[in-house]
């Protein structure tokens, strides 16, 4: 039993990615930048879950851009019934959380370095690039009968998992996809929104929405240095 506190610090967890397509899997290669995709009331995004997974990023690619969709997730409470300015209060109390928290794993690591930046959506939201994407991707939402379904399913989980019952009123299911054409431009163009020659898009789990933009089956097609991937922690024992 070590009683001098100096023992062994506990292992952070080793993490795993899984590219979609030949695309992902060169900008994986290529290692210019990754966009780290946080969702807030998330708990999978704990202090030592962000602290690992940024370690893990950093010894992989130039620059890293972590991103809280603040403005975003105003949409899903406005869906659920929060008047506009009550949605707004809880989404920035949900979003400064999360930032914090990526904040405190990155100082963990000694800080970002300088090519790095963690960002919340609503300051990247006036660029040139993310309004065009985004003006383009609601075009998209209007005339891809698919694309407007992968987004409707989607929302309809994350209403259901905040607490809606029921099937969400057709007002209410439009408000939430806003959440995720919020967020579709990074997938199409955050090489060009941050200023990098190729980008790799991460997130914790499969999302049905950017597989179905990287496959090439939506009207929405990313060029190929844009790439996205799912990145998991390695299950001990498992290699």
């Amino acid at each position: 039993m070590d009683v001098s506190g100096t023992g062994p610090e506990p292992q952070r967890p080793v993490f795993t990615a899984e590219p979609f397509g030949q695309d992902g899997r060169t900008v994986l290669e290529l290692g210019d930048h990754a966009v780290l995709g946080l969702s807030p009331g998330n708990r999978y995004f704990s202090v030592p879950v962000l602290t690992g997974l940024l370690e893990w990023l950093g010894e992989r690619f130039a620059r890293i851009d972590a991103v809280v969709p603040d403005s975003a997730l105003e949409h899903t409470y406005r869906a659920l019934g929060y008047e506009p300015r009550r949605a707004a209060k809880k989404a920035r109390g949900e979003t400064n959380v999360l930032r914090n928290r990526a904040a405190r794993a990155w100082e963990s690591l000694g800080g970002p370095r300088g090519t790095d930046g963690l960002h919340r959506m609503s300051e990247l939201a006036s660029g040139d690039v993310y309004r065009e994407r985004y003006a383009e991707c609601e075009r998209a939402l209007a005339d891809d009968p698919v694309l407007h379904e992968t987004c409707a399913e989607m929302s309809t989980e994350v209403l259901a998992a905040r607490g809606s019952t029921g099937p969400p009123t057709g007002q209410a299911l439009e408000t939430a996809m806003r959440y995720l054409v919020a967020e579709l431009p990074f997938f199409l163009a955050s090489a060009d929104i941050f200023g990098a020659p190729s980008s790799l898009n991460f997130y914790h789990r499969r999302l049905p929405l950017a597989e179905l933009v990287f496959s090439g089956d939506s009207v929405l097609k990313a060029p190929p240095w844009q790439g996205y991937a799912t990145v998991r922690p390695v299950e001990p024992g498992g290699g």
